[in-house]
């Protein structure tokens, strides 16, 4: 191993090494194993129960007929991944396997790495960077049931001061994913009150979803250093905006590395294979929603005139529509991309990355014609105009989220049989639990589990 990635700064050994496995609720789950053990956890694996696969953010178990109190699966290390977490504790990203080392259906790092090898395969490498949003928050504002305490404190939207108020955590978590080797592009103050957002470079399919992972992992970890504790969830106050999770998606191919969204006679320079990827990207987008904004308090933030891209249509740098496009401008170093802006930071990365990139594969194999652009804010088109651009209103519901996935054909082809009725019992167990509650409850209960 080397010895950069095996010492803290004060020289010792950590003496830890945790294996993390995100299941379809997005919550990460682990292993830890003293260091000494590594060869096992990358050999044999560590035990873990088939209900895994059917954890719901609560806690609770969905129990089916395939996944019950019977069996057991393997959690194998990743070994060249290994990367420090603290002073004592190793992380490293795990492959799900049956007793025998089989690649279980249900292992969403397999599913990702199959379609980064299909991508290539097609003549196509894909590029993903993704942007955190989170509150931070003080004991009292964690723990109160309403945003008061959070409405009242000085803020500045992108403010400055703002900033420099919380120079020594930004630095921290700057430093701590620097010694972890990810790459960061923009650590700033979000437009809500105690609300940040740090953004990881773009990185290869799994590579950035092991990049997710950590970071989450790492901003947590530097919060609870200053005494604070960090939310994730989609919406922890019904009252605020909420976070977002957004991702950006480039792709080039292989046998000349050029880019697919530029250099092209399209729309903004895109190329054919470019529009087809949107359009792919696009006309999947309602069905998979489950799996880009899918927990019991998604769809509190997905709402027109909040920026968060509740609308299924795309757009020239439109930060109300779903799909925005960012062209190559000079304001724009790393070239043309493609930013998914309804997905949170619920969503597995795994199955999130896998669903854009499998969704601009189908486009592309299928020559999927690219809508027309909308220019405006979605709101403001008569139906004929939303008819002419496929514009259409995400779900607003969580049954209806549901529905749209359960419904989905393209969903069992490209996440298994498996994966979608596990996915689909989480959700009716979930409908069952919280089918009543009201917004403040669910928001409070769900504020801490990402």
């Amino acid at each position: 191993m080397d010895s950069k990635y095996n010492t803290s700064e004060h020289g010792e050994i950590r003496s830890m090494l945790l294996g993390s496995y995100v299941g379809l609720d997005g919550v990460t789950r682990s292993k830890t194993v003293p260091s000494t053990r590594e060869d096992t956890f990358v050999g044999s694996g560590m035990g873990a129960s088939p209900t895994w696969a059917v954890f719901c953010p609560d806690s609770q178990i969905a129990f089916t007929e395939r996944l019950s109190v019977v069996g057991d699966w393997r959690l194998h290390l990743d070994g060249d991944m290994k990367r420090p977490l603290d002073d004592l504790v190793m992380w490293a990203p795990t492959n799900l396997t049956d007793q025998e080392g089989h690649p279980s259906p249900y292992c969403p790092r397999t599913f990702l790495s199959k379609l980064e090898s299909q991508a290539a395969e097609q003549g196509f490498k894909a590029l993903f960077g993704c942007e955190f949003e989170f509150y931070l928050l003080d004991e009292e504002s964690g723990k109160s049931s309403d945003s008061s305490s959070v409405r009242n404190m000085k803020w500045d939207a992108y403010g400055t001061d703002s900033f420099l108020e919380r120079e020594r955590f930004f630095a921290r978590v700057q430093d701590m994913c620097a010694e972890a080797g990810i790459p960061l592009e923009q650590l700033h103050c979000e437009y809500d009150k105690c609300q940040l957002e740090a953004s990881t470079a773009p990185a290869s399919p799994v590579r950035a979803a092991d990049h997710a992972v950590l970071t989450k992992l790492i901003i947590r970890r530097a919060a609870r250093e200053f005494g604070l504790a960090v939310s994730f969830s989609p919406k922890p106050f019904v009252d605020l905006s909420g976070n977002g999770g957004h991702i950006h998606f480039s792709m080039t191919r292989t046998f000349d590395e050029s880019p697919i969204f530029s250099a092209g006679t399209g729309p903004y320079g895109l190329t054919k294979d470019g529009e087809c990827a949107i359009a792919g990207i696009h006309k999947h987008l309602i069905e998979l929603v489950a799996i880009y904004a899918g927990s019991p308090v998604s769809q509190l933030r997905l709402s027109p005139d909040s920026w968060s891209g509740a609308s299924a249509c795309w757009g020239l740098e439109n930060r109300e529509a779903a799909i925005r496009f960012c062209a190559a401008t000079r304001g724009n170093p790393l070239g043309a991309n493609v930013e998914l802006k309804c997905g949170d930071l619920s969503a597995n990365p795994y199955y999130a990355i896998g669903c854009i990139l499998g969704s601009a594969l189908d486009g592309i194999e299928k020559s999927l014609p690219l809508a027309k652009e909308t220019t405006v804010n979605p709101v403001l088109l008569t139906d004929s105009e939303r008819k002419e651009r496929d514009v259409r209103r995400l779900p607003s519901t969580y049954d209806e989220v549901t529905t749209a996935f359960a419904q989905s054909v393209f969903a069992r082809e490209l996440l298994g049989d498996e994966v979608v009725d596990a996915e689909l019992s989480i959700r009716e167990l979930m409908s069952r639990t919280y089918g009543e509650a009201n917004p403040e409850e669910l928001a409070l209960r769900m504020r801490f589990v990402w």
